[in-house]
């Protein structure tokens, strides 16, 4: 009996040995699971935090491109003002060089008719003058005619 005894006290030491190895690790599970929820906890208040930032980060980027774009296309319309303005003072200028042009054509054309005119002017001229000397050698001729003729009769 004595040797039942102790087999049983030998078997509730091992239970006990057992049951506090059980009650050890099932602790120590615990307080693993504790911890891991608590990092995960974290972890989900972080993950959202992030989440929260990116939001934040992709509406900021929304509304830059929307500010650049918009600035851009000032810009190009800025641009394209500024071309045809240009394009108008270049087309004004070409009028004013074809107007110049035809200006100068006509100033030529006057200037050659004047000089024309000027050389026809001067043919009257020598032409009169020569009529005049001839007028004169003429009526010199007749006079020596009339005395040639008063003289023979």
């Amino acid at each position: 009996m004595q040797e039942h005894k102790r087999e049983i006290e030998q078997l509730k030491h091992c239970k006990e040995v057992s049951t506090n190895a059980l009650e050890s690790k099932l602790s120590c599970a615990l307080v693993q699971q504790a911890a891991d929820e608590a990092a995960m906890k974290q972890l989900k208040l972080e993950l959202n935090a992030h989440k929260d930032h990116i939001d934040m980060l992709r509406s900021r980027l929304e509304q830059v491109t929307t500010d650049v774009h918009l600035q851009y296309k000032n810009e190009i319309q800025d641009l394209r003002d500024v071309v045809a303005i240009e394009q108008e003072e270049k087309n004004d200028m070409h009028r004013k060089l074809q107007n110049a042009e035809n200006e100068l054509i006509i100033t030529r054309m006057q200037q050659a008719e004047q000089q024309r005119d000027s050389i026809s002017v001067k043919h009257v001229e020598t032409l009169k003058q020569k009529v005049m000397k001839l007028r004169k050698e003429n009526e010199s001729l007749k006079r020596k005619l009339a005395s040639t003729e008063l003289d023979c009769s």
